[in-house]
């Protein structure tokens, strides 16, 4: 008695096949001939899903200047970006073509959002006292340019995330949740945030500990999947990122991809660099779906292509090269 391995209905079944006598041998090569072309088939369907890349294109901004950290509004008219230096944010109109100053502040092009309606960017600052760095929370109004300081400068702002138009930040590990633009939300989702390394969830005024991986490991690029029912995040010791469920169950691997941020809740987008020990040598972005089953380079080794963020659709991908060129991809998710 032997045994094989049947792929039905994209679910493997153990098969045990009893002795075959002569007279059936012919029978049998048919049998695995078919079950080749059943494999085959199928997989060719479960690998069918994937990314399909319309168009990239290069942005051309005015000046000659690099810009870095692109940032899409939901609304898909404008983005953001900022210095190499992340000092300061400016505001690029596709229609207009110009480039407007929205923020001067250092540390504002790390990790800005837009509210959903487009009308309000939310960014951080940074300053130094004794030798300390503090951060800032801001918000600026796009029309008015009113800003608005959301968090006082502290030393423990662990977990930032804009939704809708509410803005929720956890500093030492105590959530705060402020609206800036739109309707105020019905129910806070969970947050995400790093404190000492760990990764840590705060649903409501319960701020817990999850570190899927364990706690002898550093976590790095953390965030909730826009239905909020997964987590992403990205584990050092290791150089690959991961998506477990929201309490940190089940993670699994995507491998190595830095800088991930989800696109739509099935999708992740990410860097694969590599440098000398000094600057970056090559990099291009790549994407993976949120199970670890499929895996696809976006683009390839003709330009160093870092830090890309997805519009809230998921129909586009915006990112810079290494000396601070624009790009906007279009995609189709295919299934």
């Amino acid at each position: 008695m032997f045994a094989y391995w049947a792929y039905n209905n994209f679910t493997f079944h153990r098969v045990d096949v009893s002795f075959y006598r002569i007279s059936n041998q012919k029978k049998f090569k048919n049998m695995k001939k078919h079950l080749l072309l059943l494999l085959v088939l199928t997989s060719q369907i479960a690998f069918s899903q994937g990314i399909k890349v319309l168009s990239n294109e290069e942005i051309r901004f005015p000046g000659s200047e690099g810009y870095f950290n692109p940032v899409l509004s939901p609304t898909g008219d404008f983005m953001i970006v900022t210095s190499a230096e992340l000092e300061g944010l400016l505001m690029y109109d596709f229609t207009s073509k110009k480039l407007t100053p929205i923020a001067s502040e250092a540390g504002a092009g790390f990790d800005a959002h837009i509210s959903s309606d487009g009308s309000t960017v939310v960014y951080r600052t940074r300053e130094y006292k004794d030798r300390l760095r503090y951060t800032s929370l801001k918000s600026v109004h796009l029309k008015t340019g009113k800003v608005t300081t959301l968090v006082k400068p502290t030393r423990n702002l662990e977990g930032v995330v804009v939704k809708e138009g509410t803005v929720l930040a956890v500093d030492n590990g105590k959530l705060t949740s402020q609206k800036v633009a739109g309707k105020k939300l019905a129910a806070n989702p969970p947050v995400s945030s790093i404190k000492n390394g760990q990764l840590y969830v705060t649903r409501g005024n319960t701020n817990r500990l999850v570190s899927p991986l364990g706690e002898n490991v550093d976590y790095l690029w953390h965030s909730v999947s826009p239905d909020g029912t997964k987590l992403l995040f990205y584990v050092i010791e290791r150089g690959q990122a991961y998506v477990s469920g929201i309490d940190g169950s089940n993670p699994v691997s995507l491998g190595t991809i830095r800088a991930p941020k989800w696109m739509g809740n099935d999708w992740v987008v990410g860097m694969l660099d590599f440098d000398d020990g000094h600057a970056v040598t090559s990099s291009k972005i790549v994407a993976a779906s949120a199970d670890g089953l499929v895996r696809q380079d976006l683009t390839d080794s003709s330009i160093i292509a870092t830090y890309p963020e997805p519009a809230a659709d998921a129909s586009k991908i915006v990112y810079n090269t290494g000396d601070g060129k624009i790009f906007l991809m279009h995609i189709e998710i295919t299934q």
